[in-house]
């Protein structure tokens, strides 16, 4: 059996925060980074540091203050492809360089209507691979490792031999991981040939090929305009060369938001094992701190929706009497997944729909006595008692009308003697 890790790449703190209304402070920047570094995220993009004096220190800060971990992920900074903004990114990095944990990430776009915002210089192929042989190679000798993204990858279009040779040309001058990405979240495994997927699986081939002794890392970076985000960015693991996922806790980012990383972990956990030919796919990411992960985005940055896939307020919630019967029993009855991996917790919400059994459970873990003779009598009084509360009721206010049910009771009781 061939084990083969797939690499997480968290761009929530770059990508993240070019959503608009996703922004966070100096230090919640800060505190995100120790959350995800505490997770074990193996590639944490931190900002661009070029952009801004403050985004310059919050990538610096978090490089300093994570540089002392035990075992820190590698820390990435984006910058255009510009000798000004690649010097100021090393800058920013130099702490995490000087342990061998950091990551230039530059891009130049290779989507035809990219290329012709960039005019005349757009229709010079061969300065464009002068100058980025030219960039990258320069940078390259502090050591620091390269990432290179031809943007726009999945709207080449006729341009697959133009991008073959601008791979060529990052590699030749210290690139070590190119990643492919849908810019616009545009491409579907419909596009048959001209699938982003098809286009890595050559493009890897043929560097493989070229360069036989060249350890190449395959990465995918996935929006999700069309809600294809999670199905492209596997496809491209366990389909293509990919065995780097970048995307965005939550799912933000611009736009429709970025892949969601917890949905990637999940499903690699749940389908990756024993996929074919003796090959299973894993991460290293400590699954027991999504849920933590996710609540600080949402708390933090965009709220989350209550029915957010693993991790939203009704993901391990439920209300449906036939469905809180049998979880009392088995939780995974009606979960695919035990929430505890992902450090949360199964919870009931009393409502319309909800049968006696968990109003019983809800009472007698109050203290209270319920017994099997009453216990549907006691839910049909509460589900009267808040006959307009169609969308559920929280376990204070169930406890609340049962204390009226017993009161009334009791008033019975002495009215009759």
């Amino acid at each position: 059996m061939v084990n083969q890790q797939i690499k997480i790449f968290d761009t929530t703190l770059r990508d993240g925060q070019q959503c608009p209304g996703a922004g966070m402070s100096f230090e919640n920047n800060l505190k995100y980074a120790h959350i995800a570094a505490k997770a074990q995220v193996d590639i944490l993009e931190i900002g661009f540091p070029s952009a801004s004096k403050l985004d310059h220190a919050i990538v610096n800060t978090i490089a300093k203050e994570l540089s002392d971990y035990k075992a820190p992920p590698i820390l990435t900074a984006l910058c255009q492809l510009r000798e000004n903004q690649m010097e100021i990114t090393l800058q920013s990095l130099a702490p995490a360089l000087k342990i061998k944990k950091a990551r230039l990430h530059t891009y130049f776009p290779v989507d035809v209507q990219l290329m012709n915002a960039l005019g005349e210089y757009g229709k010079n192929h061969s300065k464009i691979l002068k100058d980025i042989f030219h960039l990258i190679h320069q940078i390259s000798k502090s050591g620091i490792e390269i990432q290179f993204s031809p943007e726009g990858y999945s709207r080449m279009g006729e341009n697959f031999d133009f991008v073959t040779d601008i791979i060529r040309a990052v590699i030749e001058g210290g690139a070590t991981i190119i990643n492919c990405p849908d810019t616009i979240g545009g491409a579907c495994k419909l596009q048959g040939d001209d699938y982003f997927v098809e286009h890595m699986k050559n493009h890897a081939a043929i560097i493989a090929k070229e360069y036989p002794h060249k350890n190449i890392i395959w990465s995918t970076h996935c929006h999700n305009d069309f809600g294809l985000a999670l199905e492209n960015s596997m496809n491209a693991i366990f389909y293509g060369p990919a065995t780097q996922v970048e995307g965005c806790f939550n799912g933000i980012g611009e736009r429709a938001g970025n892949v969601s990383l917890e949905q990637c972990i999940m499903y690699i956990k749940k389908f990756g094992k024993n996929f074919k030919n003796n090959l299973s796919y894993f991460t290293n990411m400590r699954c027991e701190f999504i849920q933590e992960i996710s609540d600080f985005i949402s708390t933090n940055m965009l709220q989350r929706q209550f029915h957010w896939p693993i991790t939203g307020e009704n993901a391990a919630r439920h209300t449906s009497g036939g469905h809180t019967n049998a979880i009392i029993k088995n939780p995974l009855c009606y979960q695919p997944f035990d929430p505890k991996e992902i450090g949360n917790e199964i919870s009931f919400q009393f409502g319309p729909f909800s049968g006696s059994n968990h109003a019983k459970e809800i009472i007698e873990k109050k203290g209270y006595s319920c017994s099997e003779q009453e216990k549907t009598e006691i839910a049909q009084f509460i589900k009267d008692f808040y006959a307009d509360r169609r969308k559920g009721i929280t376990d204070s206010e169930l406890m609340n009308a049962y204390f009226i049910y017993r009161n009334s009771i009791n008033s019975e009781n002495k009215s009759k003697n």
